[in-house]
Order: structure tokens, then C-alpha cells, then sequence
């Protein structure tokens, strides 16, 4: 049986007088679990819902101030004074009923200002960046990041719940916008670091990418959805939206607490089989040694970091413009009702969740087949993914609202290419670097790649005072521009070679193990040898 012969060579490996090498394990290594259905499988799928929720909470005020924010009445008022009929005097008026129920659906409105609007949508991004580095940090040094989502996502389900209510004080729903940044900073990074326990190289672009996808997938149900809720919506319309938010971060903190774990030799009902296969790859606390000490000279004076810090900044100032922006930019320049507006404000993040999901599997059957080298892969898809977003940036400024369809197209383009370069460019390419601290290196990315969240909307607000396609042209200008100087910057610098710093050749590894078709009985013999440290010069499989 499969089973017998692969546990007598890995305890002959592990009696050996002699180090192991990588080749000793080549038999064992390239036998595959599989993925449907698998516990691996279902925890990309738990922190794709993660990521949904985390960016229906994100997004949820984006397309909400559209609808619960009074705007002015378009439509003159009639106005009685003795005999006579004006619309201009504003005195004695006497409202038709058409203008009397308008009147008393804005009194529902909140009188906030276009810079209130920008500084309410910035909140998230002040307390965002703030805790992005703590998050990574906590998830490398206890491996933790079960107990990090659950709580992060229970503080962000109560805080959306409570914003209809705290929405009637400005600077109450300003400090929960922070409060509710500050908590989903320390979620994200934790994410990756699940994922160099639970993934071989050659799938986990696969999982990664379906773990993420809810980020694209919240992008495109957020706005319709909310278009939908603010016309239909129960509890007057757009409060129902962040309700709903609520309750489905709820539901998943339910179903995280029984079916998350943080890897695989804690899961209670992994098979022997996928437990064996994933072993090689499983980076696990070093007995004898403080976990994961961070090398943070190493990190802050690394080029190939500091190359991903630039590519994250100018990837997600063009994102962040459009999921601040795009809602108002429909409105304003392009003349679309609410319901249009949701429904074509959601065409982007729909393109681009199509690509999300088959860049990633198409880098990984490229990775597989050798073509290049991992560097020359991330540097192609990277300069795709940032110059066909650039292209089209460019192109929308041009525009003007008869051409609107055309510039919802192109707007579409740019969210297709920056999945491109996510899923196959710079974006996952810390793990090359340095695998053990992915959770760091994707925490200071995603702090510098923050300041955008809370930069653009208030530059936003700031060139289109009134609104009008040439103001938002000088918008799209500069997100293209920052597309060009990101394609140029990874294109020069980028690499995915293991930096020196992430090594650590003196501390003691963990058996490499690998099997097939493992029935019950042997999944004890398995975890067993999944956990037995022994002396190995064996090179770092990432």
C-alpha cells in the first residue's frame, strides 16, 4: 500500500545519520491531494467570504451617500402671494404635492457637504493604514489569524450595524468610519500568512486568488445592490445597507469558529492524504527559537520591497479613485439615474472579477510549464497589468457623456488589467521574497498602498467642485499617470528571488512528508511525523 511505503521512507529520512536533501524527497513531494473537495478548498472559500464582507463594510457609504446625503430641489417652487403666482419670490410659499413629498423625502437626507462627503469616505482609510504593519505582525509572530479575523470581523459587523443610528452626528459616524478602518487594517495581512500553511507553490496562486476574490466580487454586487436597497431598501431605503452588511459578517463569524484553522495539523478533519501533501510546504514555530524574529533591517532597506510598496501606491490610487469616485463621476459627468448608476458603477468590478479568477489560475499553469523564470512571469504581467489600466485612463478623460458607454467600457479595462497585475504581477510576489514574513511585507504594502484611500477622495472633491467632464478628466489623468510610473518601477526592479535576509540556515526544519491515499488508520502516523523536527539542510520550497 502507498501508505506503508511512504511512511518507511520518511522514517528512514528521519533516522538518517546524514542530512536530507531535497532530492531524498522527490518521490514523495510531487504526489498531489486533491483539491475538490478539500480542506484547503474550503478555507479559500471561508476567506473569500471574508473578503466580501470586508468590503461590503468597506464600500457600503461609497454608493449610500448617493442616496442619504438631501440634494437640492431641481424643480422651481411655486410660490402664492395674494392673487398672483411666482417661482422666484421666497416668501408666503404654498408647495404643490409633488414638491411637498419630495420636501419630505429630503427631510430624511443629511445635510452634508461635498468635503463632509470626502472626509466621511477618508475616515476608513486613516484608521486603515494604522494598524496594517500590528496586523502582519501579530499574524507572523503567532500564527493567530483565525482568532484575528473573527474578532475583526465581529467589531466590524457591530460598527455597521450601529451606522444608521450614529449617521444622525457627523463626528459619531466619523469616529466609527475610523473605528471601523483601524479594525479591518489588522485583518488583511493576516490572509497570506494562512496561506503559506495551506498551499504547495504550484496552487497557491489558485487559492490565493479565490481567497481575494471577494474583494472583487464585494466591488461588483456593492454598488447594484446598494442602488437597489436605496430605492427598495426596508428602514427607509439606505439604512438597510449597512444592516445587511452587518448581519453577514455576523454569519460568517459563526461558521469561521468551526471551519477555519490556522493549519493543517490543527484541523480536526483533514485527511491523512492532504495533510501528508501539504507538510513540505507548511512553515511551522522553530522549536528552540523565538517565532519568525523580523529581520526589519533587512525589510526596510530591501529594493524589491520598497519595489512592491511603490507598485501597491500607484495601483491603488487609480482603485481607490474609482470606488470613492465613480458613483458621483456616473452622476455627474455621465448623467446616469440611481439605478443605472448601480447597475454600471458594478461593470468594472464584474469585468474584473472574471480575470481575477482566471489570471490566477493562468500565472500558475505558466509557473508550472517553465516558460520563464518566476521574475520574468510577475515582470510581464505586471507591465501588462499596468498599462492597459493606464491606456485607459487616459481614454476616459477624453470623453464626454454622449460617449458614456464607451466610458464605462474603458472603465471596466482598467479594473480587468489591475487584476492582471495582482494576480500575476507584483502583488503576491512577497511570498517569493520572503514567505515566513508575507504577513509583514503585505502589511507595510498595504499602509503605503492605503494613503490613496484617504488622499484621493479629498482630491477628488477638490478638482470637481462642480462636477463637470472636464474637471473629472484632470481625475483620470493622474491615476493613468501613476499606472505608467508602476509598470516602468516593477518592470526595472522587480524580482522574485528569496532574499538572503529570509533565510535562516542554522535553525532545524521540519520533516518533509508526502502521501497517497492514506486511509483513516494512518492519519495519526501522519500528523506524528507532520510534527517531528529533525536537523535538515534541505533548501526552503516557496
Amino acid at each position: 500500500m502507498a501508505v506503508d511505503e511512504d511512511m518507511e521512507a520518511l522514517r528512514k529520512i528521519s533516522t538518517a545519520s546524514s542530512c536530507p536533501t531535497e532530492s531524498s524527497f522527490a518521490p514523495l513531494m510531487r504526489r498531489r491531494a486533491r483539491l475538490w473537495p478539500s480542506c484547503r478548498l474550503n478555507l479559500a472559500l471561508m476567506c473569500l467570504a471574508a473578503t466580501l464582507g470586508f468590503f461590503l463594510m468597506r464600500l457600503n457609504l461609497s454608493f449610500a451617500l448617493v442616496c442619504m446625503v438631501r440634494q437640492p430641489i431641481n424643480r422651481p417652487v411655486n410660490v402664492t402671494i395674494g392673487n398672483a403666482t411666482s417661482s422666484s419670490r421666497p416668501y408666503d410659499l404654498t408647495y404643490d404635492d409633488d414638491d411637498q413629498h419630495q420636501e419630505e423625502e429630503l427631510a430624511a437626507g443629511l445635510d452634508w457637504s461635498k468635503e463632509m462627503q470626502g472626509s466621511m469616505l477618508s475616515a476608513f482609510y486613516y484608521g486603515f493604514g494604522a494598524t496594517q504593519i500590528f496586523g502582519g505582525w501579530i499574524s507572523d509572530r503567532i500564527a493567530g489569524s483565525k482568532l484575528i479575523l473573527i474578532m475583526v470581523m465581529s467589531v466590524m459587523s457591530f460598527i455597521s450595524l450601529l451606522s444608521p443610528i450614529a449617521a444622525q452626528s457627523s463626528q459619531l459616524f466619523f469616529t466609527l468610519r475610523l473605528l471601523l478602518g483601524l479594525t479591518s487594517g489588522m485583518a488583511l495581512p493576516t490572509i497570506q500568512p494562512l496561506f503559506s500553511r495551506w498551499s504547495a507553490p504550484d496552487e497557491r496562486g489558485t487559492l490565493i486568488g479565490l481567497a481575494f476574490a471577494g474583494f472583487t466580487l464585494g466591488s461588483s454586487i456593492t454598488f447594484p445592490l446598494s442602488g437597489f436597497l436605496c430605492e427598495y431598501g426596508f428602514a427607509g431605503g439606505w439604512p438597510s445597507i449597512f444592516y445587511l452588511s452587518g448581519l453577514f459578517g455576523l454569519v460568517w463569524v459563526v461558521l469561521a469558529i468551526f471551519l477555519i484553522h490556522d493549519s493543517p495539523d490543527t484541523h480536526p478533519r483533514i485527511s491523512a492524504e492532504e495533510l501528508a501533501y501539504l507538510e513540505p510546504y507548511c512553515l511551522k514555530k522553530q522549536p528552540g527559537k523565538k517565532y519568525n524574529s523580523i529581520p526589519w533591517k533587512g525589510i526596510l532597506t530591501s529594493g524589491p520591497v520598497h519595489t512592491i510598496n511603490i507598485c501597491q501606491f500607484c495601483l491603488n490610487w487609480g482603485f481607490y479613485t474609482l470606488i470613492s469616485g465613480l458613483p458621483i463621476f456616473m452622476k455627474e459627468a455621465l448623467k446616469f439615474d440611481i439605478t443605472q448608476n448601480g447597475l454600471l458603477s458594478s461593470m468594472p468590478y464584474a469585468t474584473a472579477l472574471v480575470v481575477h479568477l482566471v489570471a490566477g489560475k493562468f500565472f500558475d499553469w505558466c509557473r508550472a510549464k517553465q516558460f520563464l523564470s518566476v521574475t520574468w512571469l510577475r515582470k510581464i504581467f505586471n507591465t501588462v497589468g499596468f498599462l492597459l489600466p493606464a491606456i485607459s485612463f487616459f481614454a476616459v478623460g477624453q470623453l464626454t457623456s454622449e460617449w458614456r458607454y464607451v466610458a464605462v467600457f474603458l472603465l471596466a479595462l482598467t479594473q480587468a488589467g489591475s487584476e492582471i497585475a495582482i494576480m500575476g504581477g507584483f502583488m503576491f510576489s512577497n511570498i517569493d521574497l520572503a514567505p515566513q514574513y508575507s504577513g509583514v511585507l503585505q502589511g507595510i504594502s498595504n499602509t503605503i498602498g492605503t494613503v490613496p484611500g484617504f488622499v484621493s477622495p479629498i482630491a477628488i472633491a477638490y478638482l470637481t467642485p462642480t462636477g463637470t467632464a472636464g474637471e473629472w478628466a484632470n481625475v483620470f489623468y493622474i491615476s493613468g499617470s501613476l499606472y505608467v510610473l508602476g509598470a516602468m518601477i516593477y518592470l526595472i526592479f522587480g524580482t522574485s528571488e528569496r532574499q538572503k535576509w529570509s533565510h535562516h540556515p542554522t535553525t532545524p526544519k521540519i520533516i518533509t512528508t508526502a502521501a497517497a491515499e492514506i486511509d483513516d488508520d494512518g492519519k495519526e502516523d501522519a500528523r506524528q511525523l507532520f510534527q517531528s523536527p529533525v536537523p535538515s539542510s534541505r533548501p526552503e520550497i516557496s
